[in-house]
């Protein structure tokens, strides 16, 4: 993930922020939890974990939940939240601007009663598309890393596999001689 800025000096977490609190506010408006019940929130997958929980208990306070807990066992209300993907991707403009696209989708059931009877609240996604200024030195971190790593790839893993065919070979002449 880059920290490149917008033209707002909005960065990548700040709009994955931004995506889990509007995502968090429509799972639990079609959640209907009772709200004198405790609710437990679970979020697992990949992506950031920490962002969407914190996406999640926000929201729930905001409509006066007051008992959220991380405790999935002892409850009687459990979201469960899964982070299917998380996505950043930064296509350039031109030398100094560049398309960001920002998407976060998740997956969502919540669990109600002492016997968990499951509800499947359904897929939310989110997709934000916006401009940012390239660094100065012309290239975002994240494509000119992308671009790095794909170099050293193709050039470095042959020259590792020709050489130790020749060190094993080698090997095999001056042992047995």
């Amino acid at each position: 993930m880059s920290f490149t800025n917008d033209s707002t000096g909005v960065n990548n977490p700040t709009v994955v922020r931004a995506q889990l609190q509007s995502i968090a506010d429509e799972v639990i408006d079609s959640a209907k939890f009772d709200v004198q019940e405790r609710v437990a929130v679970f979020v697992e997958g990949d992506g950031s974990r920490t962002l969407a929980e914190n996406a999640f208990i926000e929201a729930l306070q905001k409509r006066k939940y007051t008992s959220i807990v991380m405790d999935t066992v002892s409850v009687h209300q459990l979201l469960h939240v899964y982070i299917l993907s998380a996505e950043i991707k930064v296509h350039e403009l031109n030398a100094t601007v560049s398309e960001r696209i920002t998407r976060t989708t998740l997956e969502a059931r919540m669990a109600v009663g002492t016997e968990h009877n499951v509800r499947m609240l359904g897929t939310f996604q989110r997709l934000t598309k916006d401009t940012v200024q390239a660094p100065v030195l012309g290239l975002i971190p994240a494509v000119q890393n992308s671009d790095e790593n794909g170099i050293l790839q193709r050039m470095l893993t042959p020259l590792i596999v020709v050489g130790g065919a020749v060190m094993i070979v080698y090997l095999f002449f001056t042992v047995r001689s």
